[in-house]
């Protein structure tokens, strides 16, 4: 996926950002398609970039063995960019006031991120963010997850907007647990960081409104006070988030597998593509190629001309009897039905439609047009109002319509608030189930359910 870099930012000092050598880890597919992962090193010299290389693997392939990333690996991409440092090692000023410095012995070595021990406490391992924001978008401008790996065998590591881990024996956990943070935006569970709410850390403390309530009595989830501030809680006693060696707890991996939902689509390819020709009078088979969590939790639909089929597959064949003259829509909706994940109806929280657009001529040919887009409708069940948001643009001719469960349309008021959203009113629609239908330019791109409260 892309990552956003904000070259404005950087002024002239982005033209000054080095090239290094770049070695893939993982490839599971091409970049825009994937959630890339960075690995930088820092202390590292031109003679030893072959053992940066190894334990930057290391720590990838242990990455993986990690509940969630294990079922969403075929979803990642890695590489190690080779950064070389002018001297080995990491910077050690021996001041921090929590341990009686120094510790290990005093040093400075001219490292490349300027990353060093003693950041507030002692082993706050942490370097130049703005450096290292320069040098991947000099070098892999398309990361979307970034850690950096010193060349100490000292223990440290720290988040923040990148995660930095030392080469302790220790240092696959510290990269798993600082990676909670850095891409996951979780909270530390062994201690209140002075931070606000996060996917695990919240001040409201009671089990039917927290928000992880739907996984309260399951797995040891329940509702913890942090002994330092004991107006905030956390979900469980020995998460991944709480001490080393530990699994990520079910809130935690539901936070990181929301963050992955939320970068990449699970349609990889499909076939016909846009702008294609077929013989009208001849079967025409449609492909989505998705990436497959491990095992396989996606859910596919296909819906013609509004009409469900009964097709789960990722391949359906349309017939000629199938298509009406004219313009026919053919919809291919994926979501991701993972136990992993007890968000409140997330199916409609996160899914991709790929769409077809067939202009069936009575000359014998059929115009195909196809698009892949992805939507969000929250909140799901709804009260007053609901929205409806896509990661491109609605055009100003979207049409939204709500049919009840004997499929009777029912009246709903809507409005774009902005190009990429739109404002459905269902004040005085009565309570139930509902099949929400978006069009566009008379096309339909969404068929989903909704439930109104």
């Amino acid at each position: 996926m892309k990552k956003y870099i904000f070259f404005l930012l950087m002024g002239s000092s982005f033209c000054l950002s080095q090239t290094f050598t770049t070695s893939p880890l993982l490839q599971n597919g091409t970049n825009d398609k994937r959630i890339n992962i960075a690995v930088l090193g820092d202390g590292f010299t031109a003679t030893q970039q072959t053992a940066f290389v190894s334990s930057a693997q290391a720590t990838i392939n242990y990455l993986f063995t990690k509940s969630p990333y294990t079922e969403y690996k075929n979803y990642f991409n890695a590489y190690a960019i080779n950064v070389i440092s002018a001297e080995s090692g990491v910077k050690h000023p021996g001041t921090a006031t929590d341990v009686t410095e120094p510790i290990f012995p005093v040093s400075n070595p001219n490292n490349y991120f300027s990353s060093t021990f003693d950041n507030g406490v002692h082993r706050c391992y942490y370097g130049n963010a703005t450096k290292v924001t320069q040098t991947l978008a000099a070098n892999l401008p398309d990361f979307d997850i970034a850690y950096i790996l010193g060349n100490t065998t000292e223990y440290g590591g720290c988040g923040g907007t990148y995660a930095f881990a030392s080469l302790n024996a220790s240092a696959n956990e510290i990269v798993v647990h600082e990676l909670g943070h850095s891409f996951g935006k979780l909270a530390d569970e062994y201690w209140f960081s002075g931070s606000g709410e996060a996917a695990n850390k919240t001040q409201t403390s009671s089990p039917t409104t927290i928000k992880w309530k739907n996984w309260i009595g399951i797995n040891n989830v329940g509702v913890y006070s942090h002994a330092e501030s004991p107006n905030w809680y956390r979900p469980h006693q020995s998460c991944e988030m709480r001490s080393l060696n530990q699994q990520f707890c079910s809130v935690c991996k539901e936070g990181i597998i929301e963050k992955i939902h939320g970068l990449v689509s699970p349609v990889d390819s499909y076939t016909p593509a846009n702008s294609s020709s077929v013989d009208a009078n001849a079967n025409v088979t449609f492909t989505v190629n998705e990436i497959l969590p491990i095992p396989n939790t996606l859910v596919n639909k296909w819906t013609l001309n509004g009409t469900v089929l009964a097709s789960t597959a990722n391949t359906l064949t349309v017939t000629p009897g199938q298509l009406n003259n004219g313009n026919n829509t053919l919809l291919f909706s994926v979501t991701d039905n993972t136990a992993l994940v007890k968000t409140d109806n997330h199916s409609t929280v996160h899914f991709t439609n790929v769409s077809w657009t067939l202009n069936k001529s009575t000359l014998g040919t059929s115009e195909i047009k196809a698009e892949e887009r992805r939507f969000s409708i929250y909140p799901n069940p709804a009260k007053d109002e609901f929205f409806i948001k896509g990661k491109s643009n609605f055009s100003k001719d979207v049409n939204i319509h709500l049919f009840d469960a004997s499929g009777k349309l029912v009246s709903v008021k809507f409005e774009l608030k902005d190009a990429a959203t739109v404002y459905v009113d269902i004040k005085n629609v009565p309570a139930g189930v509902y099949t929400v239908t978006a069009t566009e330019n008379k096309n339909m791109i969404i068929s989903q359910k909704m439930i109104k409260e």
